[in-house]
């Protein structure tokens, strides 16, 4: 079982990884075929039809929940009806979610962008909830898999996902612009939920083609534990919607397109974290119905690793953005590296408190959970937009990263309070060197890649000194760390084993 956990967790970090060199082939490919401003659009559209996911119902958790606890406890008749029951709820709710968010999505677009632009936006709305829906579905399926701690299938097929997209993008955006962006994602969202749901009948020979199944008891199991979730689940889709619109406003599009990268940027760096810690939550399901006693020590390792990864993974990234800027972007961003920044200090926040938050869904107590997001959701609204009306739209990014890093803290402290765990562990002695090289190297460091040339050949070979020293500068007291050797051992050890 931990051989299966520490592979989980590899090629989850290995499905982002791969992910992030897809994202940044996409998006040097767009801004060079559409440009940034149709890029904004595109983010614009997708953020505000992403409220379509609120109609998974919490499912998708509770999917991996009841079907790790079903297994734990021999019930493998109840996981296809649970599953069936799952699909079928959210077919219909996504049917009654879309139905009034089309006219929603029209009249926000409308309100903030220009009437040329509109009409681009309105072409592609129809296909981006589609794709949403597709998606959602195909994310119920992907935790049947999750919930038996077969997650390495999820990632291949994130994967295999992501490498077709890029290639319908090559191959539909040259003839049908932004609309051909639309109909690659439609095309791959489709493929790969058929694909999966076909993997997933052999894994539970028990579901049929089509799904018919539908069980008021599992239903309402699973919205029990669904129902605080799906109040996390509202806050977190109402963030990205509400900071691009915004940022939009305040900003323009083709600020809005710049934040859209550098929000990927620290994004998917914050996925090559976290998601390895996401394959604990069937783990910490199965040891709450066998060996509860256990989870303290799992969460203490868990926090550890991710203070151990986080600080100079997010110092590594603000320090290099500039750096980034011009090979992603092409040129130097002032507004890119400021995003990032301000985002990395957000997110590592976020990062942080992860352990905790996904203990507490493991165990299934969720309110602190739901208090701490929508204190982010509520705040993002108001800091935003005061922040955009009297500073513009960088001012918007900070308000959300801000508000991202309050609603957080509630999540650790109120699970360090109801656990008796102390705060101490928190702050890891054996970190400290680890902590001052990561806030050192950016301030150092930044304004370093910030001044050299643009296109000189002198800058190509000053920057690689610059980011090796750097690199060196954060990887030392890493290196040192007695993390690193058991994180070594840990991996050769099972994988080879």
């Amino acid at each position: 079982m931990k051989r299966q956990i520490v592979l989980n967790a590899l090629t989850t970090v290995g499905q982002t990884i791969a992910s992030a060199a897809v994202l940044f082939f996409l998006y040097r490919f767009l801004i060079r075929t559409i440009g940034m401003d149709r890029l904004g659009i595109w983010s614009l559209v997708l953020a505000t039809t992403s409220i379509v996911t609120l109609a998974n119902q919490g499912f998708g958790t509770s999917i991996v929940k009841f079907v790790a606890q079903y297994a734990a406890r021999g019930r493998t008749n109840d996981v296809s009806a649970l599953m069936q029951t799952a699909l079928i709820s959210t077919c219909a709710a996504l049917a009654l979610v879309s139905v009034g968010l089309y006219p929603a999505a029209r009249w926000a677009l409308h309100i903030v962008l220009p009437a040329s632009r509109f009409v681009e936006a309105n072409a592609i709305l129809p296909l981006a909830l589609v794709s949403l829906w597709l998606n959602v579905l195909e994310g119920l399926l992907q935790a049947g898999f999750a919930g038996h701690e077969l997650i390495t299938v999820c990632n291949y097929l994130e994967v295999a996902g992501a490498l077709s997209y890029l290639l319908l993008v090559f191959w539909l955006v040259p003839k049908h612009g932004l609309l051909g962006l639309a109909y690659a994602q439609s095309i791959q969202a489709a493929a790969i939920l058929v694909i999966t749901w076909l993997l997933l009948r052999k894994r539970v020979p028990a579901l049929p083609i089509i799904p018919y199944r539908w069980s008021r008891a599992l239903f309402l199991e699973m919205a029990s534990y669904g129902l605080h979730f799906q109040l996390i689940t509202l806050s977190q889709a109402l963030r990205e919607p509400v900071t691009k619109l915004l940022i939009a406003k305040f900003g323009g599009l083709a600020l809005t397109g710049i934040y859209e990268m550098a929000a990927r940027a620290v994004f998917t760096l914050r996925e090559v974290i976290v998601q390895a810690n996401q394959v604990l939550v069937p783990t910490i399901s199965r040891l709450k119905e066998r060996d509860p006693a256990s989870i303290p020590a799992l969460y203490r390792e868990s926090y550890r690793l991710v203070c151990f990864l986080a600080f100079p993974a997010f110092a590594l990234l603000t320090a290099l953005s500039p750096l980034i800027s011009r090979i992603w972007i092409g040129r130097y961003e002032a507004a890119f590296v400021e995003f990032v920044g301000i985002l990395s200090a957000g997110w590592l926040i976020n990062v942080l408190s992860n352990p905790a938050y996904i203990v507490d869904l493991g165990v299934g107590a969720l309110s602190w959970v739901s208090i701490g997001c929508v204190t982010t959701a509520l705040l993002n609204v108001i800091l935003g937009s005061v922040a955009g009306k009297y500073m513009g739209g960088v001012a918007v990014a900070a308000a959300c990263a801000f508000s991202l890093a309050c609603g957080y803290c509630i999540i650790v402290v109120a699970y360090h309070i109801q656990n008796r765990a102390p705060f101490t562990q928190l702050f890891p002695r054996e970190n400290a060197a680890i902590m001052v090289t990561s806030i050192a190297g950016p301030l150092i460091f930044l304004p370093l890649f910030r001044g050299l040339p643009a296109r000189s050949l002198l800058s190509v070979d000053v920057a690689a000194v610059i980011a090796t020293a750097l690199t060196v500068i954060v990887l030392i007291p890493m290196w040192t760390h007695p993390m690193r050797k058991r994180v070594l051992q840990l991996v050769f050890s099972r994988v080879y084993a």
